[in-house]
């Protein structure tokens, strides 16, 4: 699981600028005109994103999407939104030392 984190964590999440609302938007704008690899960009910083808020069914609902665009070419993805509140209790522990 933390290799699976460290892939897709923000190392400082404060640089983040990007809203919640507007990461999905971009990944729900690119999947429906079949731009898959933009679609997964912005489903994983959807996820990231929701990892960093702490909000578990996000976790798995954004990174079950980037995992179906990608054809599971990143296992990561998957592994994440199968234990998506361990991998929140993980990301919180990580952020919290920041």
């Amino acid at each position: 699981m933390y290799r699976s984190l460290s892939r897709l964590l923000f190392l400082d999440p404060k640089k983040i600028t990007t809203s919640l609302e507007e990461a999905v938007s971009q990944a729900t704008s690119f999947e429906s005109t079949g731009n898959k690899t933009r679609a997964e960009v912005w489903y994983r910083i959807a996820g990231g994103i929701a990892l960093y808020r702490g909000d578990a069914e996000a976790v798995r609902k954004f990174f079950e999407k980037a995992s179906l665009i990608s054809a599971d070419a990143k296992p990561e993805y998957k592994t994440v939104a199968s234990r998506s509140q361990e991998a929140v209790s993980i990301a919180r522990k990580y952020y919290e030392g920041l």
